[in-house]
């Protein structure tokens, strides 16, 4: 190898290192895209910050895999996020769950740029919300209703970017919280596919769209199935 070949070829290496990491921000959605409401995002600490254990294991959500449009599928189980209980906590906590929540907008907004490509840019994503498990008590508090819509809000404004969002196991009770939200989810509502609490009815309308591999067992998917990323 020769002397000058060894000099430039650190500098040779960084330059193709920079412009394949250019070229993956250009296939992913682009910060100007994002909007304006939803510009905070990009500049504050969501990449790094860690919500405190007792958020992190009661608000769960995990990025499960991705469909043949390479688009990133997220599962939310919201039925499980009691958020009168954690708003009941005081004012500090009422403020680590929500930016818990905007940091999962941020997680949604940034992962589009997994497995996108010059050829094939990805800007959309697949949402799957399991509403098992959500109480009626969650209706009954006003301030847990006020900061769901509040944050409901942000969620459908992202919804811009999302392809469908798949609502399973939807009760009477999660019946009631779409109602109440459907004036805020406006437009955007048409995106949401609504499904009921019998798997056998929705399961294999959620597998002509989301590959089964790429799934939990309890939503049709394989029994080896591991996520790719749990935040919760």
């Amino acid at each position: 190898m020769s002397q000058l070949f060894r000099a430039t070829f650190p500098s040779i290496f960084f330059l193709w290192a920079l412009a394949g990491l250019l070229l993956n921000v250009q296939c992913q959605i682009l910060p100007e895209e994002v909007p304006r409401e939803l510009q905070h995002l990009l500049n504050w600490d969501l990449d790094t910050w860690k919500p405190p254990e007792e958020i992190r294991k009661n608000f769960p959500y995990y990025l499960s895999g991705f469909d043949e449009e390479n688009r990133p599928i997220w599962v939310m189980e919201f039925g499980k996020w009691d958020i009168r209980s954690m708003l009941e906590k005081g004012p500090e906590w009422e403020k680590a769950l929500d930016k818990h929540v905007d940091q999962l907008l941020w997680n949604f907004y940034n992962s589009s740029g997994i497995r996108s490509t010059h050829d094939f840019p990805v800007k959309e994503i697949e949402t799957l919300v399991d509403a098992e498990g959500y109480q009626m008590r969650q209706l009954t508090h006003a301030p847990t209703v006020a900061f769901t819509i509040r944050k409901l809000r942000l969620i459908v404004i992202a919804m811009t970017f999302a392809h469908k969002v798949y609502f399973v196991n939807t009760s009477y009770i999660g019946e009631r919280f779409l109602n109440i939200m459907r004036p805020v989810l406006g437009k955007e509502f048409e995106k949401f596919d609504i499904y009921g609490t019998n798997p056998k009815q929705w399961i294999p309308k959620l597998l002509k769209i989301i590959p089964r591999d790429q799934l939990p067992p309890w939503y049709g998917g394989k029994p080896d199935f591991k996520p790719l990323k749990v935040y919760g």
